[in-house]
């Protein structure tokens, strides 16, 4: 089980940082990789092989960074299972940080409104109880 979402979505974030770093570093070595191609089939190739990359690298950083990841996802021994999807995650880059980031702000709203809802729920029903200086109600 989870300890906790924000040390599963900080873990997250470091993942996909150091996948993307990565792939960063291949990519500037490698000048096949860093060259946007004009013709739709190569770039095609390009882009796939750069996601090929990425997915490698989130695996490969997601097992060797087992021992903090055991931690948050409350694990023991490394999963391939878990290392995979972890590393897959880790892969996405900044598509995936925009769509967790518009998630939690979801859930902050909804908590958010949830709140509200319980402030004025208490204030509605503090209205209608008598007010104990005015005297005993009966």
């Amino acid at each position: 089980m989870l300890n906790s979402l924000p040390a599963v979505i900080t873990l997250l974030v470091a993942l996909s940082m150091a996948t993307e770093r990565a792939v960063e570093i291949v990519k500037s070595l490698v000048p096949w990789l860093d060259l946007v191609r004009p013709e739709p089939v190569s770039e095609g190739r390009r882009r796939a092989a750069i996601q090929a990359l990425a997915v490698g690298f989130g695996v490969v950083i997601t097992y060797l960074a087992w021992p903090v990841v055991a931690q948050v996802m409350a694990a023991s021994a490394p999963k391939p299972s878990t290392v995979a999807a972890l590393g897959l995650l880790a892969s996405g880059g900044s598509a995936f940080w925009n769509s967790l980031l518009g998630i939690v702000l979801n859930l902050k709203v909804e908590k958010g409104a949830e709140a509200r809802a319980a402030v004025e729920s208490v204030a509605t029903r503090s209205a209608v109880l008598p007010n104990p200086a005015e005297g005993v109600v009966g």
